[in-house]
């Protein structure tokens, strides 16, 4: 077994470094150091020399701020690996450097996914492979489907993939057949490897927030694989859930037939989970991705939440923080070791530049500046530590034992969330903390209920006496409930009004509807969401079909694509996952949604770990975009349904709460 997981990492370790000592016998030349006076060399000598030549020649690349390697997926396959080009840009008193680096998009899937697989590989097997047969049922037949699917995503979004593609002409089908035939043999491969494996899935699931798996010029998530492969089978062998199943059909055949027009969208940080236009067949693959995503998540669960173990997962939780913390200070001090974790773990974004994850802001007075390391989003990945801290916790209390393992754990997290200057989930662990380890400590969770609820009770009777006689506090109140509205006017075109704006604009009319309104908007402000969600009113644009049923799945592009607005230059999110989801699926199944969610946590009032575990991500999901992203996604969705059934939790033989 030792002797199996040595050669696996030596195979992963060739792999990693031999295609970028790509270099060219056939020539003599001397390799200058690269100058702000004079890139000529790389202009005459193009594609001539290795990375390793480059680095050798340049050694200050390593560790100089001012170097950029960023990865040419246009290039030939004769190239990757060598030095591309090299461009010089000034940006103030700093003088930049973009070193291009060929990585072939189809080098780049056996490439990528060969890694990926022997990482993989490194999971545990099963112990009783005869017992998961059911894991094997339709394999074949679901490999071909997967294949075609994930073929199928690239004629769909066709105009994204022609920048990324070295003399592939998406007009012919041979380009189509070549591409097929690849994703059938990396899919074939990574079935059977995590076929094998698939008790442990669940354990280390973690993980996902460190590698990615996209490939580099793709809009195509690796890992999803599992997911569409289980999903697939879902349907084929016909588990029950025929009332998701219709709902979804007929609301899928509006969204199809909704998709009019060509909308496009810089998918950018959101990269793998996101469509890059909205058009009839980009949509139709998204609408079955997603279908497949969530029967996948389901099916995982169903199949493996009797092998989960709290023990094993909060020390890969642990892990992962540790490994996060690390390779997000390394990619901020080294660009050569960004551009690898970029390109080896199959980010959506490039590591922060940041140096130091202390840094203060010098324009605003100690304004912490967030930290993000190797993920794309800062208030994200606080997330991730905070519900590390959060599952530690658990786990601490019930067994009364922190292994060295998890005092890694506590401490990467806790300085991660707080590199990350995400407030809300620093409040929620603090909080969570204090009332769980209060009925773990032999309270009962009535007196408990009573203790906070007239602790809240006192707070709020303050608040509104401060309220009824403070003038200059119901002007704030006033500036704060229309806030949003404001920054809307302020972001719009006279000639572009959003429908949207229309509607809200027209709630002055109703008392109710604009108190409800006002309430949200005084919410956004003290988040600071008042800039975000007033670009979101100022572009929403949906017929009032569209707004009860949304446009469609991960679908940005009519939103960003349709309404022209006075917007900053760079992309910004709504920063709440659920305007997000009125855009994607409508205001009726949102309602649908947080109906089923408050009859969940009213059923398990009793179950502590389920409620505190709901309202953290709850409210992280209102204010961020955190549901727009593969990985949270697909963690939150099975560890709600593992806490919401918390006999399922099982570490070390024994359930998670003993009854």
């Amino acid at each position: 077994m030792k002797t199996t997981k040595a050669g696996t990492i030596v195979l992963l370790v060739l792999v990693v470094f031999i295609p970028w000592f790509n270099m060219d016998t056939s020539n003599d030349y001397s390799i200058p150091k690269v100058s702000q006076e004079d890139t000529s060399f790389y202009e005459v000598y193009p594609c001539k020399i290795s990375l390793t030549e480059f680095i050798l020649s340049n050694p200050e690349s390593i560790y100089q701020n001012h170097f950029y390697f960023r990865p040419d997926n246009r290039s030939s396959i004769k190239c990757f690996g060598r030095v591309s080009g090299v461009t010089v840009l000034q940006k103030g008193l700093e003088t930049q450097f973009f070193i291009s680096v060929g990585t072939s998009s189809l080098i780049n899937l056996l490439l990528q996914g060969l890694i990926w697989m022997v990482l993989f590989s490194l999971i545990p097997k099963n112990k009783e492979l005869e017992t998961r047969k059911e894991t094997l049922r339709y394999k074949n037949l679901i490999i071909l489907l997967i294949s075609y699917l994930l073929t199928f995503s690239i004629y769909a979004e066709s105009r994204f993939y022609e920048k990324n593609m070295y003399l592939l002409d998406f007009q012919e089908t041979k380009s189509y057949l070549l591409i097929y035939l690849i994703f059938i043999l990396l899919v074939k491969n990574f079935v059977d490897i995590f076929v094998s494996r698939s008790e442990n899935l669940i354990n280390y699931l973690p993980y996902i927030y460190l590698i990615t798996g996209l490939f580099s010029g793709f809009n195509l998530s690796f890992l999803a694989v599992v997911f569409l492969y289980y999903g697939f089978q879902s349907y084929l062998t016909g588990v029950k859930n025929q009332t998701f199943n219709y709902a979804y059909l007929i609301i899928s055949v509006w969204w199809l037939f909704n998709s009019r027009g060509s909308a496009f969208f810089n998918v950018g940080k959101l990269r793998g989970f996101t469509s890059s236009i909205f058009e009839f067949n980009a949509n139709l693959y998204w609408i079955i991705f997603t279908y497949l995503l969530i029967k996948g998540i389901l099916r995982v669960y169903s199949l493996n939440k009797e092998s989960f173990k709290l023990s094993i997962f909060t020390k890969n939780f642990s892990i992962t923080s540790g490994l996060l913390l690390l390779l997000g200070t390394l990619s901020a001090n080294f660009p050569i070791f960004n551009f690898f974790s970029y390109y080896f773990l199959g980010l959506q974004r490039y590591g922060v530049e940041s140096k130091t994850p202390f840094a203060f802001s010098q324009d605003v007075y100690e304004l912490k500046i967030s930290w993000r390391g190797i993920f794309p989003s800062s208030e994200t990945i606080g997330e991730f530590y905070g519900l590390c801290l959060l599952f530690l916790l658990f786990y601490i209390v019930k067994t009364s034992n922190i292994s060295p393992i998890r005092y890694i754990g506590i401490f990467a997290s806790s300085l991660g969330l707080y590199f990350s200057d995400n407030r809300t989930a620093i409040v929620l662990i603090f909080l969570s903390t204090l009332i769980y380890i209060s009925i773990k400590n032999g309270r009962s969770l009535k007196l408990v209920k009573l203790k906070y609820v007239g602790i809240i009770s006192i707070i709020f009777s303050f608040i509104l006496i401060f309220i009824t006689q403070s003038s200059s506090f119901s002007d704030s109140y006033k500036f704060m409930s229309d806030a949003i509205i404001s920054k809307a006017f302020i972001f719009k075109k006279e000639y572009a009004i959003s429908s949207f704006t229309s509607f809200i604009s027209g709630l002055e009319n109703s008392n109710a509807s604009s108190t409800i309104f006002g309430f949200i908007s005084v919410i956004g402000y003290l988040l600071n969401r008042s800039e975000m969600w007033g670009l979101f009113v100022a572009r929403y644009n949906p017929t009032y079909s569209e707004l009860l049923f949304g446009t469609g799945p991960l679908n940005f592009g009519q939103l960003y694509g349709e309404i022209p607005i006075n917007s900053p230059d760079s992309l910004l999110l709504p920063h709440s996952s659920i305007l997000s989801y009125l855009v994607f699926i409508g205001l009726i199944p949102l309602l649908l949604l947080l109906f089923l969610f408050l009859k969940d946590l009213y059923k398990n009032r009793d179950n502590i770990e389920f409620v505190i575990f709901s309202i953290y991500i709850f409210v992280n999901i209102f204010k961020n975009d955190t549901m727009n992203y593969f990985s949270p996604f697909v963690l939150y969705a099975i560890l709600y349904l593992l806490v919401r059934n918390k006999k399922e939790l099982i570490f070390s033989g024994k359930s998670f709460i003993e009854q």
